[in-house]
């Protein structure tokens, strides 16, 4: 019976794990869109869709050569502003999401 030993005598247990890094930054995201949430936004006019559909071919070429940051987020945030059908919209508000956060965890990773 000296081999038993009770919760207390155990050896203390080590500090939890280390928060996923994508997943703060998701809590950092969930957080400003309360605060984003409560805006009241206008839809576009609808002729501007072209304006928006030409700014995105010229960013997206402009990404083809350059691999920029900018020339990222530029052509998908203006082919999500170009979408007049829900679905596209959404899709290509789900890139322009997922380019933001890769680019600001690389920001954290020092890339």
């Amino acid at each position: 019976m000296a081999d038993e030993t009770t919760e207390a005598e155990q050896a203390p247990k080590k500090g939890g794990r280390k928060p996923d890094p994508m997943t703060q930054l998701l809590n950092e995201v969930k957080a400003k869109i309360k605060n984003l949430a409560e805006l009241t936004v206008k839809e576009n006019p609808a002729g501007r869709a072209q304006q928006h559909e030409r700014r995105a071919s010229a960013w997206g070429r402009h990404y083809a050569q350059h691999s920029t940051l900018d020339g990222l987020i530029l052509s998908l945030g203006f082919e999500s502003l170009a979408a007049l059908n829900p679905a596209e919209r959404r899709y290509s508000l789900v890139q322009l999401a997922a380019a933001a956060l890769v680019a600001v965890e690389k920001l954290e990773d020092g890339k």
